[in-house]
Parts: structure tokens; sequence; C-alpha cells
């Protein structure tokens, strides 16, 4: 419904607003919204074009001024500027012939899988409760434990720091020395935190602090919208198991890329049975053997 009064708003507006104007618009048709040299837009085609705007860009055309700023500097800049490079012949050339391709083929394999996909790759009821069985640990509830983190933002960095624990230093330091944010703060010490506090996005971190068993032990490495994390246990308190209906949403989300990727794979795996694929194993282990240098070659020193 609101999905329609938003439609049905901005017609109001471009039959309101456009159509009030002069009719010096000589040439165009009564549902020709706009022409750029010989190629026209129709009324339908721009509202398609207002359609597909992401939630933000649509509240940007929630007014008159919005919706005609989208056109002017939008819809119409996009066209002309196509047409100059077309004239131009950029869209003839070898290097853009070759982008076109590679987005063509990324665009069709993501409708493919959209559509070989679809419901393949969903979390079962049984998933649901297997996992819940095999994990009942996990889901202790008031349990609680207390953890601190390193948390990083770069992969050059994380391999620094993952080096630095490898020698034995400070996981309290290294916290306060590479975390981003006020998460240098405390040595990265969060305090405590209970099963099912933490945002979906954040399942996997959950997951991990929940794993940890010892005071002491570290976790692997966990990503989450703010970065890489490294976990280290420090308490724990609690012990009662919460009801499979309380945690079967976060278990679906936990499990849903895994589930996702497995379907991918079996997809994968089938396409290529039926397919007829050959390799040139003369051609690729002559092209391996360029690649390798000679036994004590030294790299040569580059002249001053």
């Amino acid at each position: 419904m609101k999905r329609l009064i938003f439609l049905g708003t901005l017609l109001l507006w471009l039959v309101v607003g456009f159509g009030c104007q002069k009719s010096g618009e000589e040439g165009l048709g009564k549902k020709e919204l706009a022409r750029i040299n010989e190629v026209s837009i129709s009324l339908e085609e721009f509202q398609q074009m207002l359609e597909k705007q992401p939630l933000e860009g649509k509240m940007k055309l929630l007014s008159e001024k919005g919706t005609r700023d989208f056109l002017e500097n939008y819809v119409i800049t996009r066209e002309l500027l196509y047409q100059e490079a077309k004239k131009k012949g950029l869209d003839k050339t070898k290097e853009m012939v070759d982008k076109i391709e590679d987005a063509r083929r990324v665009i069709l394999i993501e409708a493919l899988l959209d559509e070989v996909l679809k419901g393949r790759g969903e979390v079962s009821e049984e998933d649901i409760q297997r996992y819940y069985k095999e994990n009942q640990t996990l889901f202790t509830e008031p349990q609680e434990v207390r953890i601190r983190h390193i948390v990083v933002n770069s992969e050059p960095t994380l391999k620094e720091v993952v080096s630095k624990l490898s020698r034995g230093e400070s996981f309290e330091k290294l916290a306060s020395t590479y975390n981003i944010g006020n998460f240098k703060e405390d040595g990265g010490d969060i305090g405590y935190i209970r099963r099912g506090q933490l945002a979906p996005p954040f399942a996997q971190f959950e997951e991990a602090a929940f794993s940890l068993k010892k005071r002491g032990e570290i976790s692997e490495v966990v990503r989450t919208p703010f970065g890489f994390h490294i976990l280290r246990l420090e308490d724990m308190r609690g012990s009662t198991l919460r009801p499979l209906a309380q945690v079967k949403e976060r278990i679906r989300f936990f499990l849903q890329p895994k589930k996702k990727q497995e379907a991918y794979l079996e997809y994968v795996k089938e396409a290529k049975s039926k397919a007829k694929i050959l390799i040139n194993e003369t051609l690729w282990a002559e092209e391996e053997k360029k690649g390798e240098k000679p036994k004590g070659e030294k790299p040569k020193e580059e002249k001053k």
C-alpha cells in the first residue's frame, strides 16, 4: 500500500509539475517525458527508474524538487554522457568491449544462481534442531562470558598482530596498541556478554565467544562489520539451557551462509559433470616451468 501511495504521489507531481508547462515542447508525444537528441524517455520508463532507486535515494524523491532534480541531473545527464561516449567510439575499443562483456557475464551468472539456487540454500527445521542438539553448550543461559578482544580493520595489521601473539606478546598490550576506536580502552575488555545480546550481524562473534571453554583461551579470527577480531576468554558464569524456540532464528541466521555455499558448490559440481571440459595439461606444464627459477639462482641486483 505504501509503495502504491509513493508511486501515486510521484505520478501526481509529474503530471501537475511537468504537464503545466508550456506546450513549446515541439514534437513530444503525450507520454513522452523527455527527449535527448533522438532518444526518447517515456513517463513509464522514468517511473521505473524511480522505483529502482535504493531506499535512501527514494527519500530524496519525496518532493517535486527532488524528483525534478533526478530527471535533469541524473536521467538526462546520464543519457547525454552515454551518447557522447558512443560518438567518440568508446564503446568500440577492445578494452571497453572486454569490460562490458565481463559485466555482462557477472550479471548473467548472478541471474542464473538466483534462479537455480532459489529454495536450495534454505536452512531446514531439521538443520536447526541438529545444530541445537549438537551445540547445547552454546545456548546455556544466563551464561555470560567476559571477553577481551583485539579488533583491527586491515589484513596487514591483522597479520602483524597474529605474528606478535604467536611470539607470546601480551594480549592486553596489543589490544591497547592496535585496537580501532574506543576499543583500545581497558585493553580491549568489553565486559560480560550474554547469549542473544548481540545483533544478528555479530552472530559469529558471539559463537566464537561462547565456544571458548578455558580462561585465557584465544579464538580464531572472526570478522564483523567492525573488522577482524581475535577474542580471549577472561571469565564465564551461568548454566541454564535456553529453549530452542528462543534461539531458532539466530541459528538460522548463523547457518544460512554455509547452506547457500553448499548449494552453490553442489550446483557447480552438477554443471561440471554435464559439461565437456578439457585442459591442455602439456601446455599448462610448460607454462609452469617457465615460472620456475633454477635452484641456487639469486635475484639480480638492480643497477644504480
